[in-house]
């Protein structure tokens, strides 16, 4: 161990090193493109920065006197091409697989507590989900279970 160490310590002062500053401005990955879909006054893509909440896209956007923000976490962190999609009030029926926590997944017909888990666990490792036919990419959800859900399902 000490023949590596000496060994280290000689080739360090042999080989010259260059050490410079390191510009942050340029680590910063730039913008992040996130759609905005549903009961906002202005949908479409939107350019904004790293970290930014669903709280901060909503105050862009605007939303409309329908919308039911009840099942969405307002503080959840965007990633670049996530879509916040909002539903109307009118569309309780529907459950967000963006947003619904353990116990509201498992309301959808054919959802346990053990697949509910999957679908959350794929949404923290994955991002939201841009589609709802990415909830297929869940295991235990295949394409006769996605039909199913169809209907009781929104982003």
């Amino acid at each position: 161990m000490k023949r590596l160490l000496i060994f280290l310590l000689c080739l360090t002062a042999v080989l010259p090193v260059k050490l410079e500053a390191v510009d942050l401005t340029r680590l910063n990955k730039g913008e992040i493109k996130v759609t905005a879909e549903g009961e906002v006054l202005q949908p479409g893509i939107y350019e904004l920065e790293p970290y930014t909440s669903i709280q901060e896209l909503l105050e862009l956007c605007g939303i409309s006197d329908d919308a039911d923000l009840s099942g969405i976490n307002l503080q959840t962190i965007l990633k670049d091409k996530d879509v916040v999609y909002i539903p109307k009030k009118k569309e309780e029926h529907r459950i967000s697989i963006n947003s619904a926590d353990l116990e509201e997944l498992c309301l959808l017909p054919g959802i346990g507590p053990n697949t509910a888990g999957k679908i959350i666990e794929y949404r923290n490792e994955h991002g939201l989900f841009q589609n709802l036919e990415d909830l297929q990419q869940v295991k235990g959800i295949g394409e006769k279970k996605f039909t199913s859900l169809q209907d009781y399902i929104c982003l």
